[in-house]
């Protein structure tokens, strides 16, 4: 490869236009994410979803969604998404989010209805908090609860339900 010094310095300028880019996106996503787990604190012992359009025992996708919108000013998706197979399928195919492998504080934690390799019926839907620990409605109060761990839903969800668990944070 027989590039003058021109030509290289001009490379070398691109890629660090375009890393310089790239610093700039997760920069952006980090503080959304910082957004989105300080929304999720502000909501816990209390009922996100007070209207409940989906009932306490299903309204983990309607509290997730609320959350969001209370913080960003918008749903996940067009509509408010009462079902955690229909959430996953928006966020997965949203600009809005980026699925990773590390959650991390303000990443959703998701096990969608209709995914068990067990025949479980319903699925849950979370959002990683401090030390791994996962705040998600609570069926039996409608309340937005610490209830899991990372551990415990692998365990309950993965294990015992057979459902996957995909993370996504808000970009």
């Amino acid at each position: 490869m027989n590039m003058n010094k021109q030509e290289l310095l001009k490379k070398i300028q691109g890629l660090l236009l375009y890393l310089s880019g790239l610093l700039d996106k997760y920069k952006t996503m980090n503080l959304n994410l910082q957004k989105f787990h300080q929304g999720a604190i502000y909501f816990l012992g209390k009922d996100a979803s007070p209207i409940d359009l989906a009932g306490d025992e299903l309204g983990c996708a309607e509290t997730l969604n609320e959350i969001y919108k209370k913080t960003f000013g918008e749903y996940m998706s067009p509509a408010n998404i009462l079902s955690t197979y229909r959430l996953y399928e928006a966020i997965k195919n949203s600009p809005k989010f980026v699925r990773t492998t590390s959650p991390e504080e303000g990443t959703i934690i998701l096990s969608p209805t209709g995914y068990s390799s067990k025949g479980a019926k319903n699925g849950h839907v979370g959002i990683i908090g401090k030390a791994g620990i996962i705040m998600s409605n609570d069926s039996r109060s409608g309340l937005f609860l610490e209830n899991y761990t990372l551990q415990s839903w692998k365990q309950y969800y993965g294990d015992k339900l057979g459902f996957p668990m995909y993370f996504f944070n808000v970009t």
